[in-house]
């Protein structure tokens, strides 16, 4: 994994990561579940991560930093809600 960014953290302890799968060039979500409840790590493609229900914050806040990214076409915007 490579190139995470920290984009959300509960206050629970979780915390979720943009980053990059350099062996299938395709951009994931990493969450890290906090120490008490065993740390447990999970990667998600982000295209799976921006539909996946209930939608919570993170995937909000995910929303708000692809939109800041320069050359983004708006395409996160037309995502299912």
């Amino acid at each position: 994994m490579e190139n995470l960014r920290e984009f959300f953290s509960s206050t629970n302890g979780d915390r979720w990561f943009l980053g990059a799968d350099k062996l299938t060039d395709t951009e994931v979500v990493v969450h890290r579940g906090n120490l008490s409840s065993g740390g447990h790590e999970t990667t998600t493609l982000m295209s799976s991560f921006l539909q996946q229900r209930p939608f919570g914050p993170e995937r909000d806040a995910l929303i708000l930093i692809l939109a800041d990214r320069p050359g983004e076409s708006g395409e996160i915007a037309a995502a299912p809600v």
